[in-house]
């Protein structure tokens, strides 16, 4: 799997943002509080999702913590990926009270429907634990 596209719409300090990314190793660097963290998230948060804690934990949760600073009302964005050849485009709003998730396929504009909704439908293997294994 290749990311080629990211696009923050809603998430923590960054509205609108697009980042384009090239094949081989790609280097997001900055200051502190640049936001570096903050795309981390935004990737494995489109790969996985995000879900909202509750109780006392729900404080510093990942969902709280990258809530959008200007407009909290959206919280979500895109992310495109290349898959032997085929370009996706993953599409998902965090939103505890309007979570959505979409895959669609870029050459036929045509949404890509998945048995039980898991990415790893698409991607054999991919799971949130091999993931955090290997890139985090």
């Amino acid at each position: 799997m290749l990311i080629t596209r990211l696009k923050l719409n809603y998430f923590g300090r960054f509205h609108d943002k697009e980042i384009t990314l090239k094949p081989g190793i790609n280097l997001i660097y900055g200051d502190n509080e640049a936001g570096k963290s903050t795309i981390h998230a935004f990737i494995r948060g489109m790969l996985f999702g995000i879900e909202k804690t509750r109780g006392r934990s729900a404080k510093p949760d990942i969902y709280s913590r990258y809530l959008p600073w200007d407009y909290p009302g959206a919280y979500g964005g895109s992310m495109d990926i290349r898959l032997a050849d085929k370009d996706y485009r993953l599409t998902r709003s965090f939103l505890a009270s309007d979570k959505s998730f979409s895959i669609t396929d870029l050459s036929t504009g045509r949404e890509v429907k998945l048995k039980e909704g898991l990415l790893s439908e698409l991607i054999p293997g991919l799971t949130e634990s091999n993931y955090r294994k290997t890139i985090s």
